[in-house]
């Protein structure tokens, strides 16, 4: 596998269950490998390209799953203002993998971040928006919290993390909150620039499977992370509130 290619992981178990009875979700479903391999096409390129880096790190709402198009994603609804407020030639990698967990973070992410910079791509942007997929069953709720101290100890200072959401479903119970608790806990110490990525004005912005973001929930998600990335950049007068 290059170095800008990701690893495809298995479709989960509640997953592939809901595709077979749900022609909504089977219909998202089917976007992982369209979008996985755009995002191959796109890395390979930018990797090759010059101009400060931006490395994604998450699951399917960095894929750009629920939009049809990958395209209509936060990722590169976000490039372009990140370019226009800079004046610089940004690029990104994603290096994120529908259905990951925070584990697939640790043991696949990171270190393929850790290699793009020993190949001499030394990122000035990094983004983490994962943890939503640990909340899908019991077994991983118990070690969220633990797992998630871990990916912010490998986390390189400066990188822009999320906050899980808190939506009420069945998922998880209060695991989302002491998650949260961990990550703001972590950024008194670190300097880290969060953001809430879930905070919509409705649900309007959901795809038809009514987990993922559609284009309409990607541009919501694009107006609430870029003040953390303008803060990191010290373009704060510049944020969207």
């Amino acid at each position: 596998m290059s170095l800008t290619s990701m690893p495809r992981l298995p479709t989960g178990k509640l997953a592939r269950t809901l595709s077979r009875v749900s022609k909504n979700i089977h219909t998202i479903e089917k976007q992982r490998e369209p979008h996985a391999a755009f995002w191959d096409r796109w890395n390979a390129d930018a990797i090759t390209q010059d101009g400060p880096l931006w490395i994604a790190l998450g699951d399917s709402s960095s894929q750009g799953i629920g939009a049809a198009d990958p395209t209509d994603s936060w990722i590169p609804k976000m490039l372009p203002r990140l370019r226009r407020e800079t004046g610089q030639n940004w690029r990104v990698l994603n290096l994120s993998m529908t259905g990951a967990k925070l584990e697939h973070i640790l043991r696949i992410a990171l270190p393929r971040l850790h290699q793009i910079k020993d190949a001499g791509h030394e990122p000035e942007l990094v983004t983490h928006l994962a943890g939503a997929n640990d909340l899908m069953a019991p077994p991983s709720w118990a070690t969220a919290p633990t797992t998630i101290q871990h990916v912010l100890d490998a986390l390189p200072d400066h990188s822009i993390v999320a906050r899980v959401g808190e939506r009420p479903t069945l998922l998880g119970g209060a695991v989302p909150k002491v998650m949260n608790k961990t990550i703001e806990r972590e950024a008194e110490h670190r300097p880290f620039h969060l953001f809430w990525p879930w905070a919509w004005p409705s649900r309007d912005g959901l795809a038809i499977d009514k987990w993922h973001p559609g284009p309409k929930g990607y541009d919501y998600m694009v107006d609430l992370i870029w003040p953390a990335m303008a803060n990191r950049l010290s373009l704060a007068d510049r944020s969207v509130e």
